[in-house]
Order: C-alpha cells, then structure tokens, then sequence
C-alpha cells in the first residue's frame, strides 16, 4: 500500500509487510528539510504511531546521493531578508519549531525506528538520524554538521548526540565541520552498522515479514573500523586542556587528517558560529535531546535576526561568490557579550518541543 504515491511527493509512504517505509524524496535539493517536508514526516510518523499493522517504521531516501543535507537555510534566508527583527525571529522560531518537534518525536517514538543514510547525512539530516534506534549507513556516507560556513551553529539537539560518545569528539566535529565517512560514524559511536544496499534491503524485507528489531544484531566491528577509532581516539587525547584558542592552534599544528581538514574550515567559515558553537557545546554537555533542542530554539531564533547567518548564507548558498564578510576575524576577538546575545529570551511566547 503506497499512501501518497505521487512522485512530486516530498515524502514516500509505503506499507511493506510490518514496516511503514518512509522515504524523503526531494532529490534536487539534497532532501533539505523544508516545512512542508517536515510536515510530511511529522503526519507521515504520526499516523504510523495509530496503525496496528506497523510494528517498525524504516526511514531513507529515494536517492543515494544524499539521506538529506540539512535543513533548508536557504529558502529560510531569503524569506528573512526583508523582514524586521522581531519578525526574522518569529519566522526563524516557526521554522525551528516543526523541526526540532520532528527530532524529538523520532527520538521518542515508542515505535522502533531504522534510519538508512546513503549519501550526505548532514546538519539536519544528522539530527533525524540520530534520533532513530538504528542507524545504518553506506561505508562512503558523508557526516557533517558544516554550519559554522553559515554563520550558525550545529543546533537539532547536536550539542546531546554529537558529544555523547566523547565530548572532546562532539565538540571538536561541532566547532569545524569536518566530514567523517559512514565508516567512521560507526567506529565513532554516531551509526551501528555500515550496510550495502542489498543488505539493508535484506534486513528490510525481514522486518516486514515480522522479525523484531531487538533481535537482530549488527555485524561486529572489522580491524579497519577499529584502526579508525584508534586513530581518532590517539588525536582526541593529543588536545591540550580545553581553552579553544589552545585547541585551534594545537589542531592547526597536528597531522592527524581531520585536524588538517578543520583548520581549512576555520579559513573560511565564521568565527562567531566557532566560538558560539564552543559555548554552547560547554553549556549543554549534560543535556538530555530535549532540553538541548529547547535551547536551540532559542538561540536558532535569536540568529535569524543577527547578520552572521544571513550573509553566510548568502555568499555561500545565494550569491555563491564563497566570499563572506564575516563580523570577527578569528576567536579571540570575538566578545562574551556577542555570544550572551543568543541567549536572551524571546520577546514572545514559546510552546515546549516535547511534552
């Protein structure tokens, strides 16, 4: 039974045995989450919860290039140009909202869900993913959360899932946007399995036939998998203590390979997204999804009116000439007070992201 078969469709329901098969389609855009996509899987989600044949819902993309890249920041942006403060931060906030609500319904959902990232996992997408009970991943995938390109932060609840294996590796992966594969995101603690896709379509086919989740167990880890969290693990305890200064110039003079691609990043991304990103990832170290999504709505609508993210947006996604005009050339320059900023409450009323 295919419910909205349409394939204009953002999202593809499908009942495939015991399994509701969601599967975004917006294949053009990466799968950036815009409203109505968020809406889509909301409903989609939701009516699954009501629905006595569904025992598993099963998440993906009808595309392997990418599970999704993110939210949409730049359809967001260009509705926030020619708005007014308080109106960049309400639309911001509305925006924010339908999303993290998804996030934290995929987190608590008292249904099982199996997340299948093929292709970019990145910025929002990560957050989808992250939230479901299993997450199975090619072994190329690309991991990110690049939002200091921006001029934002990595918000859905990033500043929880990212640091739970290790806050070193959490913050680290928050404040430079470095890419990981798949494979590392399993060896890394962020997916349990790397899958190809005839063996996710295998393990599909046995969940809609009525084998229980819990029951089936993912491959145990090969040396090349353990080669890469050892070699990360021997980077993480090379970090001096934890002054971010100290830690840029000791990652700028490392050879470890995702140091060397974090100190490009830095080149070009904001300062102010590095040194909030650092903060914020300090502030919420012991947050549950929750309560770091309830923070990042505020912080995501006070940056909907500040021109950081505006103007990343712009060079990097509008205009394209990759040329920001960044508020603060490097960390130490950037104020306290700047950072203090995002954290003021909203001048309007705010309905919790989770009951």
């Amino acid at each position: 039974m295919t419910e909205t078969p349409s394939q204009a469709s953002p999202l593809i329901v499908e009942q495939y045995g015991a399994v509701r098969r969601l599967r975004m389609n917006r294949p053009a855009a990466l799968n950036a989450l815009n409203l109505e996509l968020i809406e889509a899987l909301t409903v989609a989600i939701e009516k699954a919860l009501d629905d006595d044949r569904v025992t598993t819902l099963w998440l993906e993309s009808t595309s392997e290039r990418s599970f999704c890249a993110g939210g949409d920041v730049k359809a967001l942006a260009q509705v926030l140009r020619e708005a007014s403060a308080d109106e960049q931060r309400r639309t911001g906030h509305r925006y924010f909202q339908a999303e993290y609500r998804l996030d934290a319904l995929i987190a608590h959902c008292p249904k099982p869900i199996v997340a299948w990232g093929q292709g970019l996992v990145m910025g929002g997408g990560w957050g989808l993913l992250a939230g479901a009970d299993l997450r199975l991943v090619t072994a190329d995938a690309r991991f990110a959360m690049p939002e200091i390109q921006i001029g934002l932060f990595p918000d859905v609840g990033a500043a929880h899932f990212l640091q739970q294996p290790d806050w070193r590796l959490g913050t680290f992966l928050g404040i430079s946007g470095v890419h990981i594969s798949g494979r590392e995101a399993v060896a890394l603690g962020y997916a349990e399995a790397v899958m190809t896709p005839d063996t996710a379509e295998a393990l599909l086919k046995a969940l809609a036939e009525g084998l229980p989740l819990r029951e089936w167990q993912p491959p145990k880890p090969d040396g090349q998998t353990q080669a890469l969290f050892d070699a990360w693990s021997s980077a993480l305890d090379s970090l001096p203590e934890p002054v971010l200064s100290d830690w840029i110039d000791h990652i700028k003079h490392h050879d470890f390979k995702a140091f060397n691609e974090a100190a490009e990043q830095w080149q070009r991304g904001s300062a102010l997204s590095v040194a909030l990103t650092w903060h914020h990832f300090k502030r919420l170290r012991k947050a549950s999804r929750v309560e770091a999504l309830e923070t990042d709505l505020v912080v995501g609508a006070q940056a909907c009116a500040e021109r950081e993210f505006l103007e990343g947006v712009r060079a990097l996604l509008i205009d394209k000439d990759k040329s920001p005009a960044w508020l603060y050339p490097n960390v130490t320059a950037v104020p306290f007070t700047m950072i203090e900023r995002f954290y003021r409450p909203l001048p309007f009323e705010s309905e919790a992201i989770w009951p």
